[in-house]
C-alpha cells in the first residue's frame, strides 16, 4: 500500500460492499455512479489488490475485500468518533 488511507474512499467502499451494487451505493451516497467506480478503482490501485469482483449482476467481495471491509469500517468509525469524518465541519 502506498500513502494514507482515504476515509472517503473507505466509506464509498463500505457502501458498495453493503449494497452489492455501484448503482445502489451511488444513489445512497448521492454521487454519480462513474465517479464512485473511479474512486473504488483508485482505492484498489493504491492498495494494489482487487477488492471487488464485478459481474453483470453487481459486485461481490473478494477475499481481500472481506478483510479490508472490517478494517475500513473500524477506520471510518474511529474517524467519526474523533470528528474527522468526511462530513466533519472545520472550525
Amino acid at each position: 500500500m502506498r500513502g494514507w488511507l482515504n476515509l472517503r474512499q473507505a466509506a464509498y467502499f463500505i457502501a458498495v460492499a453493503e449494497d452489492g451494487s455501484f448503482t445502489r451505493a451511488a444513489d445512497r451516497l448521492h454521487i454519480a455512479q462513474p465517479s464512485l467506480s473511479q474512486q473504488i478503482r483508485a482505492l484498489e490501485r493504491q492498495l494494489e489488490v482487487e477488492l471487488l469482483e464485478r459481474t453483470t449482476r453487481g459486485v461481490r467481495l473478494t477475499a481481500a475485500g472481506r478483510v479490508f471491509l472490517d478494517g475500513a469500517r473500524a477506520a471510518v468509525a474511529a474517524a467519526e468518533v474523533r470528528g474527522y469524518g468526511a462530513g466533519a465541519r472545520k472550525a
